[in-house]
C-alpha cells in the first residue's frame, strides 16, 4: 500500500520517520517521506545541527507531488512532529483534499508533565489534525492534554481516550500498579491492553516506532492484532537496545 509520513528527520538514532519510515517499509509498503525538520540526532543525545522546512517551501512541494499524481489513491498518511502551526495546517488542508484511506497522528507535543513543542504547535495538531484522524498514538501526558482530563492509570485512561471520540486512541506510557506500563487500545467496541515493565534507559524513537509498526500492520489486519504484532517487534527492538544510546530497529525488523 501507498502511505505518506510527515515528521522529523534525524541521521544518527532513529526517532521520526527515521523510525517509522522502515516499519512500514518493513511491512512491503511503498512510503513517500516528508521531514519537517532534518537533524543530525535526537536532542537528548546533545544539541543538534539541522534544518526546519519552511511552511512554503512544504506547500510548494506538496502541490508539486499532488501534480504529479503522487498522492493519488493513498492508503494511509502518519504525521509526527511538527516544527510549527503553518506546517500542521498545510498538512491539514491537505488531507481533507485528498482524504486518504487511514490518518494515523502522532501527536508529538510533550511527555513528563510539560510540553517540549510550542503551545500554537500542540493546539493545531489538535484542532486541526485531531477531527481528520482514523486514530491517534499519545503517551500518557498527551492523552491528558489532548482530552484536558487526567490520566494516572488505565481507567482513566480509557476515559480520556473515550472523550476524544476517535474510531482509535492507542495511548502509550499508562502507569500501571507494580512499577509497570500500559500500552492500551482503545476502539468504539472494546479496550485491549498491553502491560509491561518499566524499564530504565530505554533509547528514545520507541513512540515512533511504534507508530509505524502500527500502522504498517493495521493497513492489513483489524486494530487488535495490528497492536499485538507492533508490541512484539518493540519489545524485542527494547530487548536488543538494552545498554545502547539508540534503539535498534535494523536488528528487531530483521529478527524472525
Amino acid at each position: 500500500m501507498k502511505v505518506l509520513a510527515v515528521s522529523s528527520q534525524v541521521v544518527w538514532g532513529p526517532v521520526g520517520n527515521s523510525a517509522a519510515v522502515p516499519a512500514l517499509q518493513a511491512e512491503g509498503h511503498e512510503v513517500l517521506s516528508l521531514s519537517t525538520v532534518t537533524l543530525s540526532n535526537h536532542p537528548g543525545h546533545g544539541p543538534p545541527q539541522g534544518m526546519r522546512m519552511e511552511p512554503e517551501v512544504m506547500s510548494r512541494m506538496l502541490a508539486a507531488l499532488e501534480g504529479l499524481g503522487a498522492l493519488r489513491g493513498l492508503d494511509g498518511v502518519l504525521t509526527g512532529y511538527f516544527a510549527s502551526p503553518a506546517q500542521v495546517w498545510e498538512v491539514a488542508a491537505l488531507l481533507r483534499r485528498i482524504s486518504p484511506g487511514f490518518v494515523l497522528v502522532d501527536p508529538v507535543i510533550g511527555d513528563n508533565g510539560r510540553l517540549y513543542v510550542p503551545q500554537e504547535v500542540a493546539e493545531a495538531i489538535r484542532d486541526g489534525l485531531l477531527p481528520l484522524a482514523t486514530a491517534i498514538t499519545p503517551n500518557a501526558f498527551e492523552l491528558a492534554w489532548l482530552s484536558a482530563r487526567g490520566v494516572s492509570d488505565e481507567a482513566s485512561a480509557i476515559a480520556a481516550a473515550r472523550a476524544l471520540g476517535l474510531p482509535e486512541v492507542l495511548a502509550t506510557s499508562i502507569p500501571v500498579e507494580g512499577d509497570r506500563l500500559a500500552t492500551i487500545l482503545v476502539t468504539a467496541e472494546d479496550v485491549h491492553s498491553v502491560v509491561t515493565p518499566r524499564l530504565s534507559g530505554v533509547p528514545h524513537g520507541t513512540g515512533d516506532f511504534l507508530s509505524g509498526l502500527y500502522l504498517a500492520r493495521r493497513l492489513r489486519q483489524p486494530a487488535p492484532g495490528a497492536l499485538a504484532s507492533a508490541m512484539k517487534t518493540l519489545s524485542r527492538a527494547i530487548a536488543m537496545s538494552a545498554g545502547t544510546a539508540v534503539l535498534d530497529i535494523t536488528g528487531a525488523l530483521r529478527a524472525p
